[in-house]
């Protein structure tokens, strides 16, 4: 019951980030921001390291206050995080039943990733010129393992 009602909780989260970013006339810097967060989120559900990333998003999270409020990231950041120190957290995640074998690959993809890289600008230009090269490497890998997976 309660894996139950941290789904429903998570996809309202989810469906509430999105409708108010779309209502909003300004573009939200945060819309699709979950492209970034659900990988970030597996990294962790695989015991990847919490604390650059964490830094990072609330760093953007300062510099774009209005929008993360608007898109409830906090809440949504909080969320993530609680379901990824969870013993089903890669299936809560992932939102689906994976195999072990998938899971080790989509672990094995994930833990490489990171957004100490990301900056304000970056985020209002939607610029990837300061994205290292092994970040641009890891991210695409990890869409490649994701694709695969389905």
């Amino acid at each position: 019951m309660i894996r139950a009602t941290k789904r429903i909780a998570f996809s309202v989260s989810m469906m509430a980030s999105v409708a108010s970013a779309q209502s909003n006339p300004e573009i939200n810097v945060f819309f699709g921001f979950d492209f970034i967060l659900h990988p970030i989120a597996i990294k962790w559900a695989c015991q990847g390291a919490r604390e650059q990333d964490l830094a990072t998003f609330e760093t953007l999270i300062a510099a774009f206050p209005e929008d993360a409020k608007s898109a409830d990231l906090r809440t949504h950041l909080d969320a993530l995080q609680q379901i990824s120190e969870d013993d089903e957290g890669l299936t809560l995640i992932s939102g689906s039943e994976i195999s072990k074998e998938q899971a080790e690959q989509l672990c094995r993809a994930a833990r490489p990733l990171s957004v100490a890289w990301a900056t304000p600008e970056q985020l209002v230009n939607d610029n990837e010129d300061g994205v290292p090269s092994e970040q641009r490497t890891a991210w695409a890998e990890f869409w490649k393992v994701v694709e695969n997976l389905q």
